[in-house]
């Protein structure tokens, strides 16, 4: 909240105080002291731990929240994998883009040996890759101005229109 939110009223940096000070007893990690207010020994727990004094980022008014994940991962709610998410922005990709698919039985996939003709060492392949993503990431930058400039004339049409 520190670096994303700057409180211009007194009542929103009143409300920022109250959170910052909510947050200072609430449990930020499995090691934190503010365990002991609910009546469970923190993990690692040693002698002079006490609530409040957590000494955690997640206390702090510039960090303010919860430290790591506290949010359902998306496959939980979604019922989606991170193929299914994989294969879904590569079809955005590719609409956006205005590429068909590649049909998967069109090729047969085998291993290269050192020996065969078209055989490249590890380093050109990775000059290969760099270029392969440079060219696509060109591509899509064009698909985007493409589309942007789409947008600004059918707006233009609109307003001549009216």
């Amino acid at each position: 909240m520190g670096d994303c939110h700057q409180a211009d009223t007194d009542p929103q940096r009143a409300h920022a105080a109250r959170l910052a000070e909510a947050l200072r007893y609430q449990p930020c990690s499995p090691t934190c002291a503010n365990w002991l207010r609910y009546g469970i020994q923190p993990k690692n727990a040693r002698p002079g731990l006490a609530p409040g004094r957590c000494k955690g980022k997640a206390h702090d008014a510039d960090h303010l929240g919860y430290a790591g994940r506290r949010v359902l991962v998306s496959r939980k709610w979604s019922g989606k994998t991170l193929a299914d998410h994989r294969a879904d922005r590569k079809d955005w990709l590719l609409k956006t883009l205005g590429v068909s698919a590649t049909d998967p039985t069109r090729y047969a996939w085998e291993p290269v040996a050192p020996a065969d003709p078209d055989y490249l060492d590890h380093a050109r392949r990775m000059l290969h890759a760099v270029a392969d993503r440079a060219r696509w990431q060109a591509a899509l930058a064009e698909a985007r101005r493409r589309a942007k400039l789409a947008t600004a004339r059918l707006s233009a049409t609109a307003r001549e229109a009216a």
